[in-house]
């Protein structure tokens, strides 16, 4: 299976931040392997790489990253149904290019892991206009017809890997 416009992408946990909040994660989801942190959407291919569209502390950016640093650092899923039209693709982006961080997310992550976990109840997102990563790609699915899960519950990484689950695109490399 080819990488095409679309596909998540599931970067590889790097850094202190993600290393401590993955790990407290894992304590609660024994079932997720821990080994993503920050997800994005596989945006334009480009000369021996990808445009990448993301929400990192800078906001919402498209990025480069080569094909050799995917390779080496990524996952790849395809979860749409169909490639979606560079029009769709392009109205998503006007609307949310530039878009600041959602930095309150680890608090509402966090509370939203302890309930679910110990009163088995997911919380209520905040509707705001600010994204994280993960935040950001469940959104997209969302706006192009296919959503990943419901976009009024805190979004979690946890969630979207297992709803993922089966549908690997394989490594980047084989993908080119």
């Amino acid at each position: 299976m080819k990488i095409q416009r679309g596909y998540i992408i599931e970067f590889k946990r790097v850094g202190l931040t993600s290393t401590i909040l993955g790990s407290l994660l894992k304590l609660f989801e024994r079932s997720w392997d821990g080994w993503g942190w920050h997800l994005a959407i596989a945006w334009e291919q480009a000369y021996d790489g990808w445009n990448i569209l993301e929400a990192t502390e800078d906001g919402v950016e498209i990025n480069y990253y080569s094909s050799e640093y995917l390779d080496e650092n990524t996952r790849a899923y395809q979860w749409l149904t169909k490639v979606p039209s560079r029009k769709a693709m392009g109205e998503f982006l006007k609307s949310h290019i530039n878009k600041k961080y959602d930095v309150a997310i680890y608090f509402w992550t966090a509370l939203a892991i302890i309930i679910r976990h110990y009163f088995n109840h997911p919380i209520p997102k905040l509707l705001d206009d600010r994204f994280d990563c993960w935040e950001l790609s469940a959104e997209f699915f969302a706006e192009v017809g296919e959503p990943i899960q419901s976009k009024y519950d805190v979004i979690i990484i946890t969630d979207i890997i297992k709803a993922l689950k089966g549908r690997r695109g394989g490594d980047i490399r084989a993908n080119r």
